[in-house]
C-alpha cells in the first residue's frame, strides 16, 4: 500500500519543463539552412575557388548566428526594481498613534463645529485626517498652557498642554499613550463645577417628572439613568417637547463620554420610537428647526437593528455634541 501511494504521488506531481530529444536547437535549424543555401549556389559557380570562399564566408555567418541565439536564449531576465515601501503618517506609529486615532474620531463625531481645537502637531496631524476643518485647530507647544481661543484642547499627559482646560470631556488610552480631551469653560474651573452639581440635581428632579408622563415610555434601565442626572439637559428639554405632540417609547440612551463619570458627562444621544412614519418625519423636522443650544449635532430617522426593543422598526434617533452645558434648568447658563 505504501508503494502504490508513493507512485501515485510521483504520478500527480508536475512534470519539470525539459526539451525532447529529438528537437534540433534553433542555432543548428539556421547553419543546416545556410549550409543548404550554400550548396546549392556553390554548384553553380564556375570558379571553383570562389565558390570555396564563397562556402567559408556563409559557414561562419551560420556559426555567428548560431551562437548570437543561444546567448540571447538563455540570457537571465532583469529583476524587476523592488518597490518602496509607502511611509507612513508620524501621528500614525506605535501604540500612541492608535490612541491618536480614537481620540481624533471622538472629536470629529462628538464636539460641537462651533468650538476651536487646540492640539500638538501630530494631534493636529490626526484630527485633520479625522475630518476636522483646519480652520478650527489652533497649534500649541509643547509645555504651552494652550491656544488663545481654543475651547477644546486635545493633547497627551506627557506634553502637558492640558493646564490651560480644566475640564475632562473624554480620555483615550492607557500608561503612557493617554490622550485627554479637555475644555476650557469661559467662567473658570470653579464656577463651572458649581454648575456642574448644580445641573446634575436639576437633571434628577427633570428626569423623575418625565418619567410621570403618559406620553413618555422608558424601560427599566432608562429610568434609572433619568431618576441619577445622566441624562444631558437637552435631550430631556427636547423630549419634553416632542411629548407635546406624541406618545413616544425611548429605545435607549447613549453617547457616553470614555473615561469620565456620567455626572459630568452625562448621556447626549437618544433613540425613540413614535406611532408612525409620519409623526417620525414631523417630529425630524421639528428637532431640526431648533437653535443653539437645543439644535442637536446629528437628527435622522433610522431602522432600529436586531437585538433592541421594537427591532425592525423606524425610530428617531438625536444626538447632541459635547460639552453638555451647564446651567439650562436652573437659567445660568453661560456662552
Amino acid at each position: 500500500m505504501e508503494l502504490a501511494g508513493s507512485q501515485a504521488k510521483a504520478a500527480v506531481r508536475p512534470a519539470a519543463p525539459r526539451t525532447l530529444p529529438g528537437t534540433p536547437s534553433w542555432g543548428r535549424v539556421l547553419a543546416t539552412t545556410v549550409s543548404l543555401w550554400t550548396g546549392r549556389r556553390v554548384a553553380r559557380l564556375r570558379h571553383p575557388r570562389l565558390a570555396l570562399v564563397l562556402m567559408i564566408c556563409m559557414m561562419a555567418a551560420a556559426a555567428t548566428v548560431a551562437s548570437v541565439v543561444q546567448f540571447t536564449g538563455t540570457a537571465p531576465r532583469a529583476a524587476a526594481p523592488a518597490r518602496p515601501h509607502p511611509v507612513r503618517p508620524a501621528w500614525t506609529l506605535g501604540a500612541a498613534g492608535a490612541v491618536r486615532a480614537q481620540a481624533a474620531a471622538w472629536v470629529a463625531g462628538q464636539v460641537s463645529s462651533a468650538e476651536m481645537v487646540g492640539c500638538d502637531p501630530l494631534m493636529c496631524a490626526a484630527l485633520r485626517a479625522s475630518g476636522v476643518a483646519a480652520s478650527r485647530l489652533l497649534p500649541v507647544g509643547t509645555g504651552a498652557s494652550g491656544a488663545a481661543g481654543a475651547r477644546v484642547l486635545v493633547a497627551s499627559l506627557a506634553s502637558g498642554d492640558q493646564q490651560g482646560a480644566p475640564v475632562l470631556l473624554a480620555r483615550f488610552g492607557a500608561g503612557d499613550s493617554v490622550v485627554e480631551v479637555r475644555a476650557a469653560p469661559p467662567g473658570g474651573s470653579a464656577a463651572y463645577q458649581r454648575a456642574v452639581q448644580a445641573d446634575q440635581a436639576a437633571r434628577r428632579s427633570a428626569g423623575t417628572q418625565l418619567l410621570h408622563s403618559r406620553r413618555v415610555q422608558v424601560g427599566a434601565q432608562g429610568a434609572g439613568q433619568l431618576q441619577a442626572g445622566e441624562v444631558d439637559t437637552r435631550l430631556l428639554i427636547m423630549l419634553a417637547m416632542l411629548a407635546s405632540q406624541h406618545s413616544w417609547q425611548v429605545v435607549a440612551f447613549g453617547a457616553a463620554s470614555p473615561g469620565v463619570p456620567l455626572a459630568q458627562a452625562p448621556f447626549r444621544e437618544v433613540t425613540v420610537t413614535g406611532p408612525d412614519a409620519g409623526a417620525l418625519a414631523a417630529s425630524l423636522a421639528l428637532v431640526r428647526a431648533q437653535r443653539s443650544p437645543y439644535r442637536p449635532a446629528q437628527a435622522a430617522i433610522v431602522r432600529l437593528p436586531g437585538g433592541q426593543a421594537a427591532q425592525g422598526r423606524l425610530a428617531l434617533r438625536i444626538d447632541f455634541a459635547a460639552p453638555s452645558p451647564p446651567g439650562l434648568l436652573t437659567g445660568a447658563a453661560s456662552g
